[in-house]
């Protein structure tokens, strides 16, 4: 077993030419769910790729088969808070955040089992696994980048799409991270639809950073707040006992990034023609249009 002591910042991929690019939310271990919405929206693995948030395992039934993802071309992934505790776990490096002993029983109860059977692909696997970047930047007309966590950039934020390595302990931080969420949830939020996903919007949806989708901090609903998409929406929870298993938030870049340009310009000009409503509550006409 390999041992690590970094892993990459960022990896960089063009503009996908062929096909559609999607992005999902933290899998952990359900495969099959995801297949069935990328069979519902016609997914096509000669053209179409798929971008991963990490935390594909622990969890659901079908870690080690999610995992193997990894391996399939069409198929880009980020590194996520469980890979490193899975690559802690095997020895791979000493984490002073997660603990080897309770990984089996918080989440990881397939490990074992998947060791006993299947020692080989799991080494081969996690192998793989080190080499999954922090981030992924996607060129292209609308570009994109995709991380586990809500990472607080900062002066340096160009610093984590670079193509340096980082240790491996920042990375446990970084995966961790939940720097934005709050403020995002504590904004007056409003409530749009895009395709069948609930939207939540902040007051401020796009920041200096090109949209970046995030997972870690399950959301109820996707919400857009400063450039971040949170689209860890907790799959398999259900509304109630009767109800189906949720399936992972999967958005189609282009589409969700043309739909939020067009929400954010509406929101900044109703923002604009607000500033310009009188405090006593006079009307004022703005061209054609007569605000009171």
């Amino acid at each position: 077993m390999t041992k690590i002591s970094k892993v990459k910042r960022c990896l960089r991929l063009p503009s996908n030419a062929k096909g559609r690019d999607f992005v999902v939310g933290d899998l952990h271990g359900h495969r099959a769910l995801l297949e069935q919405e990328l069979d519902q929206l016609g997914f096509d693995p000669s053209g179409d790729r798929v971008l991963s948030v990490g935390d594909l395992i622990d969890r659901g039934p079908e870690s080690l088969a999610t995992l193997s993802l990894i391996e399939e071309p069409w198929f880009h992934s980020v590194l996520g808070n469980h890979e490193l505790m899975l690559l802690n776990f095997l020895h791979c490096y000493a984490s002073r955040l997660h603990s080897r002993k309770s990984f089996p029983s918080g989440g990881g109860e397939w490990i074992n089992e998947a060791i006993s059977k299947n020692r080989k692909t799991v080494m081969r696997l996690a192998d793989a696994m080190a080499s999954l970047p922090l981030a992924i930047h996607v060129e292209g007309p609308v570009p994109f980048n995709v991380t586990h966590a809500d990472l607080h950039f900062g002066p340096r934020k160009h610093h984590l799409l670079s193509d340096e390595t980082i240790c491996i302990h920042k990375a446990d931080l970084i995966t961790s991270s939940r720097d934005k969420v709050g403020a995002a949830l504590k904004s007056d939020l409003l409530e749009l639809r895009f395709a069948q996903h609930p939207v939540q919007i902040s007051p401020t949806p796009l920041g200096e950073l090109p949209i970046t989708y995030v997972g870690h901090s399950p959301t109820r609903h996707v919400t857009v707040h400063d450039s971040y998409v949170y689209i860890d929406q907790g799959v398999c929870a259900r509304a109630s006992k009767r109800a189906a298993e949720a399936p992972p938030t999967v958005l189609d870049h282009r589409k969700f990034a043309y739909w939020l340009g067009g929400v954010s310009m509406a929101c900044a000009g109703a923002a604009a023609k607000a500033s310009m409503r009188p405090a006593d509550g006079a009307s004022v006409a703005v061209g054609s249009v007569e605000f009171a």
